[in-house]
């Protein structure tokens, strides 16, 4: 069964999530909605599911146009926003997902503009909550599916948001692998490819230094994943997102 590019970075975000983490999902963002389903209910990891359909760790999801969408869960609690957004203050989120344009070798982060504040050539949605939350999770997955030195880039155009004063763990996956941010030496390193992209690929396409660990590892897909993908997207609403 052949699933999308988009689907390894489902899988990828999959297998950054473990036991005991609270997770919280952010309005429309689909690789991250589907991957934590994936790590919860093919993989069994024992993670609770937030999110801002303001359901708690709901039972199932069939991927709608908006993740925001009341209706796209079935038999949970509710939870509201406000009360997700106050555990972070208090230090108990464990995970949050952020879908930047721009990330930089510092964590910084850019949802607000592309060029200048005052004469941008593209405005982009808005940071929302994420200069407040950013620095309080436990840990930042941040996605990207156009891995290029336009999105990868030294100094962001517009800082959102930043986690460089933080002392939480900084991943980024986009659509050619798994990058970790490594706070002792204030680098980020590869931390896993996909069967079609490469070390050296990722540093072609990165503005900012990236190192590389002893060895990565490959993320496969297995049919298996595809089908529990298509379950939960059975639209196909993620094909909208292909990058390959």
């Amino acid at each position: 069964m052949k699933g999308y590019s988009i689907d390894y970075v489902i899988k990828a975000i999959s297998t950054l999530l473990e036991d005991g983490e609270l997770v919280y999902v952010g309005l429309n963002s689909i690789p991250a909605l589907i991957g934590t389903f994936m790590a919860r209910d093919l993989y069994g990891k024992k993670i609770r599911i937030l999110g801002v359909a303001e359901a708690s760790n709901p039972v199932k999801v069939k991927l709608s146009p908006s993740t925001g969408d009341p209706f796209f869960v079935e038999s949970s609690p509710v939870m509201i926003t406000a009360d997700s957004f106050d555990l972070a203050q208090k230090g108990k989120l464990d995970v949050m997902f952020l879908g930047p344009a721009q990330i930089d070798e510092e964590t910084n982060v850019n949802l607000t503009a592309i060029g200048s504040y005052e004469n941008p050539k593209v405005k982009l949605p808005g940071g929302a909550a994420t200069a407040f939350i950013l620095p309080l999770v436990r840990k930042a997955i941040l996605w990207n599916l156009r891995h290029s030195k336009k999105s990868l880039v030294k100094k962001v155009d517009f800082i959102s948001g930043t986690a460089k004063f933080s002392n939480n763990k900084v991943f980024l996956v986009t659509n050619l692998g798994i990058l970790s941010y490594d706070r002792g030496n204030r680098k980020w390193y590869i931390d896993a490819v996909y069967p079609f992209s490469s070390y050296n690929q990722i540093v072609e396409n990165t503005e900012f230094q990236v190192d590389r660990k002893d060895s990565e590892r490959v993320i496969e897909l297995t049919d298996e994943d595809v089908k529990f993908i298509n379950s939960i997207d059975p639209y196909k609403l993620r094909s909208v997102l292909e990058t390959q």
